[in-house]
């Protein structure tokens, strides 16, 4: 095919190819930044990069500085980037502030082709070499009006004397599809440099394949790092990714049988005439309105009982979304006894909010071993008073809050984060003696559960072994243990999206206790939201979680901890943007709760006017009618086993009460 050019535009990158791409370092430089990429002369949108890649903010995941292949400036890499196999390119301006950069290039693919490689976007490498097993980064903002715009990365040797795309296996690790929308997003491809094959002309080339479809699609940002002989593992870059993520993965079939046996029930609906006898041939429709299982979320009292269109917009959202709850921060002793701003006739009014609508809360906490509210929470007792002035104080707390709240929360978070802090029992005139006493005051104060409560087993799981023991210690020594609560924050930066295989043998070690199971606190973090790879890994972390979870027996449910992203403690982990758009991660929620969890069903009445089915475990609205006889009623969890409606005459008979509702379908 020919390639068309603009006016000009072949014969300046042929000349800027020939001469070496402007800006690069030296072939043996190393991951230092050199004297080429100081501060002065690496332009802002490189030195950005750099910055944000080697934060000490990113944790485990921090890089070193690497030095760039394809130059410091937007316009090195763009010259060094050409369309291959026809079509045309053209510089273009980037006037948004939602990206970083500010020129692209726009490829116009003539047609698809049965090799997408035929159209490559590529930018040769003619300065310097690689070593086997050096490591790289690429990185490039993509985006794309089309529809079904495709494009996959690729990076390898070229044989100068070819005229096909590079040669070999490609040696980008994760990640080389990309699927650009029309919003820039920023790709990360991670490489590997595999050997060279044999030839003297054997160009390292990094490509875009563009062939799969007519389409109009941008390139920006591009940039390589070469990581030399720098100390960071291949695990290290970007994107990141977990095992059991693939949708053939062999764990899902497990998951979905028993999904099918422990979260479904059979559902038998009787339809009587008005003589009370059997009506054959009646159209029964199941509505669900609430499942059995939890899918609950933080709620923040500033927003439960504010005024503003946000306030009532945030009241919606949580009754459409979730059925259960549990008040961030009112109910930290810091908050109700003043050190914060929360007001608590408010928290009393968010509390009566939830229990006119039927909404099961919970209560966060009433024992943390710490006395200050440093870590967001705490006793906040004086540390400098006497060991029995301590107890006794902490003693009183637990007993006013559990008694001020009975009947207002179904259960509390009894010993909240035990392990991430135990300075009292590490104090030897405190110790678990304290401990044992406070938890006997709570379990006589209140007839709420008592949970515990701690992170780092299901959300990562840097503490599952010492939690699994204070658990054990606990269930040995009798102690009124109702439930065990699981926080499950994932951060990607201190690599915490767990294997499958890892999260389901966590909640396999914890069920051998025999006690209910709750995720009290769920969210993914990621680094950013314009980072394409992070916001897909988000969406099927959340599905592959929440698909575990439901189908471990011992789990009674998942709270997320928060869903808005201007009241998350974690913006990014957040479904609804601050425009309450949903976000990805929060339609594949949508999705599972209200739709592959779901049940609405239609069927007709047998020879004996009974119709059966098999439904999610929850809330029914069941309705029945036969020409102008109707009837209707309502049920809950375990009476779909045996549902009776009784068909009346228009005008006679009360249909019942619509249920509770907590949970809709919208």
């Amino acid at each position: 095919m020919t390639e068309n050019f603009p006016s000009g535009e072949r014969r300046r990158r042929t000349v800027l190819k020939s001469l070496g791409v402007l800006g690069v370092t030296a072939a043996a430089a190393g991951p230092a930044v050199t004297a080429q990429e100081s501060a002065g002369s690496t332009a802002d949108y490189h030195q950005a990069l750099r910055d944000e890649l080697t934060a000490s903010s990113r944790q485990q995941k921090q890089l070193p500085a690497g030095s760039y292949v394809y130059g410091t400036t937007e316009e090195a890499a763009i010259d060094a980037f050409s369309l291959e196999g026809g079509g045309t390119e053209t510089e273009i301006q980037v006037d948004t502030d939602a990206v970083s950069i500010t020129k692209a290039e726009r490829l116009e693919i003539p047609d698809a082709s049965d090799d997408p490689a035929e159209y490559a976007y590529r930018g040769e490498i003619t300065d310097r070499s690689f070593d086997e097993g050096e490591l790289l980064l690429a990185v490039a903002y993509v985006r794309s009006e089309s529809d079904d715009s495709e494009a996959n990365a690729a990076f390898g040797y070229r044989d100068a004397e070819s005229d096909g795309i590079a040669s070999g296996d490609n040696f980008v690790q994760r990640g080389a599809a990309i699927e650009p929308s029309g919003e820039w997003m920023r790709y990360f491809f991670p490489i590997e440099v595999d050997s060279k094959p044999a030839g003297t002309d054997q160009i390292p080339t990094l490509e875009f394949h563009t062939g799969y479809a007519e389409q109009t699609i941008e390139f920006g940002g591009i940039a390589l790092f070469d990581y030399g002989e720098s100390d960071v593992s291949l695990e290290t870059l970007p994107p990141y990714d977990y095992e059991g993520r693939a949708e053939d993965a062999e764990w899902r079939e497990a998951a979905r049988d028993r999904i099918e046996e422990i979260r479904k029930t059979d559902i038998e609906v009787a339809v009587l005439d008005p003589g009370g006898q059997p009506m054959d041939g009646a159209t029964v429709d199941l509505e669900m309105t609430d499942h059995e299982f939890d899918f609950g979320s933080a709620v923040s009292v500033e927003h439960v009982t504010g005024e503003s269109e946000d306030d009532e917009r945030y009241r919606e959202t949580f009754l459409e979304n979730f059925n259960r709850a549990v008040v961030e921060n009112g109910l930290k002793y810091p908050a109700w006894e003043g050190d914060w701003d929360i007001d608590n006739d408010a928290t009393r009014a968010t509390l009566e909010w939830l229990n006119e609508r039927d909404i099961p809360t919970r209560g966060h906490y009433l024992l943390w071993e710490e006395y200050n509210n440093a870590g967001g929470g705490g006793m906040n007792v004086d540390p400098d008073q006497s060991a029995a002035e301590i107890e006794a104080e902490i003693s009183e707390k637990i007993e006013n809050h559990a008694t001020e709240f009975e009947g207002q929360v179904s259960d509390w978070d009894m010993h909240n984060h035990p392990i991430w802090q135990s300075n009292f029992r590490d104090d030897d005139e405190l110790g678990w003696d304290a401990v044992d006493r406070w938890w006997s005051v709570a379990d006589e104060a209140t007839d709420a559960g008592l949970y515990t409560n701690e992170m780092g087993a299901i959300g990562g799981q840097w503490q599952r072994s010492q939690y699994y023991d204070y658990i054990s210690s606990l269930v040995e020594n009798d102690y009124p243990i109702d439930g065990i609560g699981l926080m499950g924050h994932h951060q990607q930066q201190y690599n915490q999206l767990l294997d499958v295989a890892d999260m389901i043998a966590g909640f396999d070690q914890f069920a051998e206790f025999g006690l209910p199971l709750l995720v009290t606190e769920f969210d993914i973090e990621i680094f950013d939201r314009r980072n394409a790879q992070d916001v897909a890994v988000q969406a099927d972390y959340l599905r592959d979680f929440l698909t575990v979870a439901f189908s471990k027996e011992a789990v009674e449910g998942v709270l997320s901890w928060g869903f808005w992203a201007d009241d998350h403690w974690r913006p990014t982990g957040a479904y609804y943007d601050s425009n309450w758009s949903l976000r990805a991660h929060g339609e594949q929620f949508r999705e599972l709760v209200f739709e592959e969890w779901w049940t609405d069903e239609t069927g007709e009445t047998d020879d004996d006017g009974i119709y059966t089915t098999r439904g999610f475990k929850g809330s029914y609205t069941v309705t029945a009618e036969k020409g102008a006889l109707s009837g209707e009623t309502t049920v809950t969890d375990d009476e779909t086993e045996s549902v009776t409606v009784e068909l009346t005459p228009p005008g006679k008979g009360d249909k019942g009460s619509k249920g509770k509702g907590s949970t809709g379908s919208n």
